[in-house]
């Protein structure tokens, strides 16, 4: 699916597009989902690593018990970095550092265009909501699970189908 002007031609009605619509393979195919785990993996350390690194210097041994008392403020904080660090990248670049190395790029799904703004934070927003609820060590599972998890013919995330958006191969 190759990105237009979102103007559908004359005398033809505009439908979501299906697997049928994307090239099986190379530039504009569907991602795959090992690419689409990995590079997730990139973005994810890329926020995880400075919420790890703040805990590790805040954890402290006190007579051979570890204690972390985590503040009120990192979920939050977290969430609001996460989502912000998505809806800038996809919405200027079309792409997180994540997805630029492993070749894929986030489009809509009904003209193959660069998310707007909007659509961007909210792809973003989904995922990441679940580190600002007080779901405890459930947190964890709970956004490994929304960042995971791929289904249908278009392999669409929820945070896909909450923005309307697709991932597609570039190479």
């Amino acid at each position: 699916m190759q990105p237009n002007d979102g103007v559908a031609p004359l005398n033809q009605e505009r439908r979501p597009p299906t697997a049928k619509d994307f090239p099986a393979s190379g530039p504009f195919s569907l991602a795959a989902a090992g690419a689409r785990f990995a590079s997730r993996a990139v973005d994810l350390s890329v926020i995880g690593l400075p919420v790890l690194t703040y805990l590790a210097f805040i954890t402290t041994v006190v007579d051979g018990t570890v204690r972390c008392e985590v503040p009120l403020w990192l979920g939050p904080a977290t969430f609001a970095f996460g989502a912000l660090y998505e809806a800038l990248f996809v919405s200027t670049l079309g792409r997180t550092p994540g997805k630029w190395l492993f070749g894929l790029r986030v489009v809509r799904l009904i003209d193959g265009g660069r998310p707007d703004p909007d659509r961007a934070l909210l792809r973003g927003m989904v995922p990441w909501s679940f580190v600002a609820l007080p779901l405890g060590a459930f947190a964890v599972p709970a956004t490994l699970g929304t960042f995971g998890w791929v289904s249908g013919e278009l392999h669409l995330s929820i945070a896909d189908r909450a923005a309307g958006t697709v991932v597609i191969s570039t190479r």
